[in-house]
């Protein structure tokens, strides 16, 4: 990875068998958050798949798009990209949660940007 440029950084979710999950929730309307840290605390950003607009902005537009939003269920992928571009070089940490089943689940990825 190199700073300053943008880059997805892609999470899936895999069952026992090795197969994608299949039973993928919205967590708190969202497919899933991301904070980017950088391991000195210098660099800190939350970031969603659709990017950094803030969750109420979202809300809003899903309910003028469908007026039955958040009243069915949706089929979601067991992979998520997370649109970031790295400010500085350094070693970072990216903290994911996703929801599946009921449960949020965390994943934490140490990634070193140069």
């Amino acid at each position: 990875l190199q700073a300053e440029r943008v880059a997805g950084s892609r999470i899936a979710i895999f069952r026992g068998d090795g197969k994608p999950a299949q039973d993928m929730e919205l967590y708190m309307g969202m497919q899933g958050h991301a904070a980017f840290v950088r391991e000195d605390r210098s660099v800190f950003a939350h970031v969603h798949p659709t990017g950094s607009i803030p969750m109420a902005a979202l809300q809003i537009a899903q309910k003028q798009a469908d007026p039955h939003a958040g009243h069915h269920m949706h089929s979601l992928p067991a992979e998520v990209s997370f649109p970031y571009g790295f400010p500085q070089p350094g070693a970072y940490r990216i903290y994911v949660q996703m929801k599946r089943a009921g449960r949020v689940q965390t994943g934490v990825f140490r990634v070193t940007v140069r």
